[in-house]
């Protein structure tokens, strides 16, 4: 299935799939992980729970890496998580 980007919406951003789930994305600061400004991080909610982190890294060769953080049974997968980050690629410079 494929996520789709929608844009900015209250502060962060919207991935929707064709059946109508939806994922917030958020940008959210690195304080006090010591990194002084080498990664930036992206939270993913799926109805109102935090389901996944986005760390990419700001160095001479990007990177991407993408952690799943749910625990429970939902209608979201790793495979979900790693066509957002795809997507968000594309997307987010």
């Amino acid at each position: 299935m494929g996520w789709e980007i929608k844009g900015w919406i209250c502060g962060g951003y919207v991935a929707a799939r064709g059946d109508g789930e939806t994922v917030f994305i958020y940008r959210r600061p690195n304080w006090g992980g010591g990194l002084s400004g080498l990664k930036t991080f992206f939270e993913l909610r799926n109805r109102g729970e935090l389901v996944g982190r986005i760390v990419r890294e700001g160095s001479w060769r990007p990177r991407a890496r993408a952690e799943w953080l749910a625990d429970a049974e939902r209608p979201l997968n790793e495979t979900d998580l790693m066509e957002i980050t795809a997507a968000l690629n594309l997307q987010l410079v």
